[in-house]
């Protein structure tokens, strides 16, 4: 049984792109209605009272939208962050083996 575990960097950059890409669709996603929310053209004279109701609805919407951006470009910089880290360690580790082999084999600095 093994008890150690193995980090693939490639599929954590693999993860941080995807996060990436869908964090940059949200904007769109939050001003897909804003041409229509308040339009008279859209609602109607009478409509007005309900287009207003939509606008502030649709505003909540967008500052919903920007907090998980923002939280998104967290993770997404985390990602990195950890990414490196472990690539780092794994480097370090590598020189640490490399040297106890030269040392293992007489080899000297």
């Amino acid at each position: 049984m093994s008890g150690g575990y193995q980090v693939d960097l490639s599929a954590l950059e693999a993860h941080e792109r995807e996060l990436k890409a869908l964090i940059a669709g949200l904007p769109s996603a939050a001003d897909a209605g804003a041409d229509y929310v308040g339009n008279p053209q859209a609602w109607g004279v009478v409509g007005m009272f309900f287009a207003q109701i939509m606008e502030r609805w649709t505003n909540d919407a967008r500052e919903y939208v920007d907090t998980v951006k923002a939280a998104g470009d967290d993770v997404v910089e985390r990602f990195a962050d950890m990414r490196q880290a472990y690539a780092d360690q794994e480097d370090a580790m590598a020189q640490a083996f490399k040297k106890l082999r030269e040392g293992l084999d007489g080899v000297k600095p």
